[in-house]
């Protein structure tokens, strides 16, 4: 039997200020369809028997019209192909408060569609496997209960789907996110096969011989960075036989340029760097993240996130990030009480370039401070 694992999918998800020109659709959240479009499509392609979904199929407990019926629309599909599909709610989508119903209920509505959303686990059994699910469950009291009750049917494949964080002490730090209870691992090794979301990356579990996070379909920080996105491949010919195989999805670079002690270079220095950076990769159309690290006020008053554009004009996205030298705690202290406001920073980058002309530089510092002072709450 050949089975699709994927997971992390969080449609409806938006990130920077980018329209996709043709459909009017924010950008990255186009991205995020797009990657689960073309697991659908191998899935079809590769006439799986089953597709199993790991959690956050959605961003958020309340996905827009436009997530909803994208998800619908390509659910029909594996509908109409006769390939079920078994999900479970994760995090993300799971509602904060009994007030809200929960979303994955309305995929019920499609044929062949098993969603697991409720505070309770449940099995499906599709010949000779069994597919396991426990959902996000906010409450822990009754989150243990579920894991406690869990059991592997004898003589079947048994998958277990779970969204947490298993063998890591520490989590991501998102809302409702939790750690597998450590006392309750040895339950797990009944179950032929962990099918498991929440970790972005692919990645084997040490502590079950089957653990496996499928990782996300597209990257959704710098910390995905070098990182393929995709999903698995589980091939299970009996109980003890079951091969895993990764399977990678085209999805938008992301690069990241650390340019490191700017305090010691110059601002063309810099430059310099991002310009090869920019000439030896292929930045077009692709996320990039500079870090500037331990750059002085003045620095960060010449290099404007305009400026960058220029050497990454054919970028999608620009993320700057700027950590301001601080050589010692006294020192950091001293310079947050010299640029607690914008109008110091100003006035300190222009002393700084017109060192040799005091007079001009306060009379411009004059000139501005109307301006500054017109700003402030």
């Amino acid at each position: 039997m050949k089975i699709l694992h994927c997971s992390d999918t969080h449609l409806g998800y938006q990130a920077f200020d980018r329209v996709h020109e043709d459909i009017g659709v924010n950008a990255r959240e186009q991205d995020i369809y797009d990657a689960f479009r073309r697991v659908i499509d191998r899935a079809l392609e590769a006439k799986a028997d089953i597709v199993v979904h790991s959690g956050d199929f959605f961003h958020r407990p309340s996905p827009t019209n436009r997530a909803l019926t994208f998800a619908l629309e390509q659910l029909r599909r594996l509908s109409d192909a006769g390939i079920p599909l078994v999900l479970i709610a994760g995090n993300h989508e799971t509602p904060r408060t009994f007030y809200n119903s929960p979303i994955l209920r309305a995929l019920r509505t499609i044929l062949g569609i098993y969603p697991i959303f409720g505070e309770q686990w449940e099995t499906y059994r599709f010949g000779e496997v069994e597919v396991h699910g426990v959902p996000h469950i906010n409450d822990e009291r009754l989150l243990r209960r579920e894991l406690e009750r869990m059991e592997p049917t004898s003589n079947k494949a048994n998958l277990l789907l779970l969204h947490t964080s298993l063998g890591k002490r520490f989590l991501m730090d998102e809302y409702g996110e939790q750690t597998f209870p450590a006392d309750l691992e040895e339950r797990l090794k009944g179950f032929q096969f962990l099918a498991l979301g929440h970790w972005h990356n692919t990645q084997k579990v040490n502590l079950h011989p089957n653990g496996w996070y499928a990782g996300s379909t597209e990257r959704l920080s710098d910390t995905e960075i070098g990182v393929e996105k995709g999903f698995l491949w589980l091939n299970i010919h009996s109980s003890a036989d079951i091969s895993v195989s990764f399977e990678a999805l085209p999805t938008r670079p992301w690069f990241k340029c650390e340019v490191n002690h700017c305090y010691e270079r110059s601002t063309a220095d810099i430059m310099q760097q991002l310009a090869d950076f920019a000439q030896q990769n292929e930045t077009t159309e692709a996320i990039l993240s500079i870090a500037l690290n331990d750059i002085r006020p003045e620095q960060s008053i010449e290099l404007t996130n305009m400026r960058l554009k220029e050497v990454f004009s054919e970028a999608f996205q620009l993320v700057v990030r700027r950590r301001v030298y601080a050589p010692s705690l006294s020192c950091m202290d001293l310079e947050r009480q010299r640029f607690e406001r914008l109008e110091d920073i100003f006035a300190d980058f222009v002393r700084h370039r017109a060192a040799a002309d005091s007079a001009l530089a306060e009379r411009l510092i004059a000139r501005a401070q109307p301006y500054f002072r017109a700003l402030e709450p």
